[in-house]
């Protein structure tokens, strides 16, 4: 039996093939793992003991083999979590999911149909409102994930009102991470903070539980002496022992089997062709680079200095997209010094 250190939950794109183009998608490598492969690395997750797993893509659904791996996992005793765009669940899909208590998170980035259409080219609102019904009535819709990009920020009260009618039980508010135009999509330090403020009033008003994937979260709530409760449940996603950064501390594997210490970092730990995931796993955490970037007290800047440094971290792959530097402060925290500084893309 393996003793050690478990990570929170592994993050897998399961396929990197996908039925829409989205403005913040981040891009995947192709597909390179054999079936075989793929259902190895099943059963090597399982013995990592992780909190639960994550299955998206690109969009999972588009993988032929899928029910197939997700009702292996379940024989695995593992707690799966599936991110979909939910343009291609059906009553049929939606029934399977079901059966293998699955556990389902639809992206719908817009409380309009003008907003959530633009953002994701290719998509039908009314279709994945409808299917987001569907699921909801089923009882296996876990949450609405809603990316914040310029865009939509003012519609972010909308999707909480959206996700009321559709029936879904939280929404999770993810930060835009690293993609193509990131600094023309990425909020600023105030934006933030009106997101945030915005967020925690629709919650207050409808009822609807939320999760605000972003590591300052709670260090503005409390500056700002902001009302916010945390999830009862965790949504995926969430992380309830720790607000802080999660870098390091799971595992995201890609469609070709790069591991990384986090979904949006570009550093990689290795790859499940050459070597199980557990020996990455126990290489990363024996990393003294890793453990460097993941103690709070090798940041520079601003950072060093504020009182929610533990509690937070600061974002470390979007701090190493902006700035270069893997230790640096969060150029978008709003508790930074300077609003309003210039963001620059290295």
């Amino acid at each position: 039996m393996r003793e050690g250190q478990s990570p929170y939950f592994v993050d897998w794109a399961i396929t990197s093939k996908c039925n829409l183009n989205c403005r913040h998608c981040r891009g995947f490598p192709e597909e390179k793992l054999s079936t075989a492969r793929v259902e190895k690395l099943i059963t090597e997750i399982a013995e990592l003991k992780p909190g639960w797993v994550i299955i998206e893509g690109g969009e999972p659904l588009l993988r032929p083999d899928l029910f197939k791996l997700l009702d292996l996992m379940r024989q695995k005793q593992l707690e799966v979590h599936l991110i979909t765009n939910g343009m291609l669940l059906s009553p049929e899909i939606t029934s399977v999911l079901k059966q293998l208590e699955i556990k389902v998170m639809i992206s719908i980035d817009g409380a309009t149909a003008a907003t959530y259409e633009a953002i994701r080219n290719g998509a039908n609102f009314e279709k994945v409102v409808q299917a987001a019904r569907h699921c909801a009535r089923e009882g296996i819709l876990e949450a609405i994930n809603f990316t914040i990009v310029k865009t939509n920020l003012m519609e972010i009260q909308g999707i909480f009102d959206l996700a009321a009618s559709i029936g879904a039980p939280k929404v999770t508010i993810i930060g835009l991470k690293p993609c193509q135009d990131y600094s023309a999509e990425l909020l600023t330090p105030h934006e933030y903070v009106k997101s945030i403020e915005l967020a925690c009033q629709a919650a207050q008003r409808t009822g609807i539980e939320f999760f605000f994937d972003e590591p300052f979260f709670w260090a503005i709530v409390k500056e700002r002496e902001i009302t916010a409760q945390m999830p009862a449940v965790s949504a995926g996603i969430l992380v309830p022992s720790t607000t802080a950064c999660i870098f390091g501390e799971y595992l995201f594997i890609e469609p070709n089997g790069d591991v990384k210490p986090c979904s949006f970092a570009s550093l990689v730990l290795g790859n499940v062709v050459d070597k199980p995931l557990g020996e990455i796993w126990d290489e990363a955490l024996s990393s003294p680079f890793i453990r460097q970037i993941k103690d709070p007290k090798s940041r520079a800047g601003y950072c060093r200095s504020c009182k929610y440094l533990e509690d937070c971290k600061g974002c470390r792959s979007r701090t190493f997209v902006l700035t270069g530097d893997w230790f640096g402060s969060d150029p978008v925290c709003p508790l930074k010094p300077k609003v309003g500084v210039q963001l620059g893309v290295v």
